[in-house]
């Protein structure tokens, strides 16, 4: 009888352990999944870099999202600042890309119809469209810019000496 319940006992421990042994590897599992599912919920960004743009002329870029800390391919936000007296030329993209005005004047011209935006004005380029910018002589235009989906950040980004982001 003994013997019995001392099998018994071993039994029943055996199979504790292997169900705690289950429950342990499905729970990291879980967790991985979780991780490679997860994003950011606030960030600084992920990185910046910035672009001489000839004599006095900087461009400053700081790239927020991105599928790194989105979680996804839907979009990509960056902030952007372009200097007093700037033109980029016309060119299209292949995503719809929005501005949102924080600071300054962005002349934004899309087909041809030139478009004065000032903060909190907002600005939609579709992939058909041809858009050329404008920043006017007086004063930096700082930006925050939204593709989607995404895919056009690593134009930017890819060649450029970036620089990390620490986050807190």
């Amino acid at each position: 009888m003994i013997k019995k319940k001392a099998q018994f006992a071993a039994s029943v421990g055996l199979l504790a352990s292997i169900v705690l042994c289950l429950s342990e590897s499905h729970a990291t599992a879980q967790g991985k999944e979780k991780e490679a599912n997860s994003y950011s919920y606030a960030t600084k960004g992920i990185m910046e870099f910035q672009s001489a743009q000839g004599a006095g002329k900087t461009e400053y870029w700081k790239l927020l999202l991105d599928e790194s800390n989105l979680g996804g391919k839907e979009l990509e936000m960056v902030e952007l600042t372009l200097p007093a007296g700037e033109v980029v030329g016309s060119h299209h993209h292949a995503a719809v890309e929005i501005f949102y005005v924080l600071s300054g004047t962005l002349g934004h011209e899309v087909n041809g119809h030139m478009h004065m935006l000032t903060p909190g004005m907002v600005g939609v380029v579709r992939p058909e469209d041809s858009v050329r910018h404008i920043v006017p002589k007086e004063a930096d235009v700082k930006l925050l810019v939204i593709w989607a989906p995404a895919g056009e950040a690593k134009k930017y980004f890819a060649h450029a000496k970036t620089t990390p982001i620490k986050q807190k």
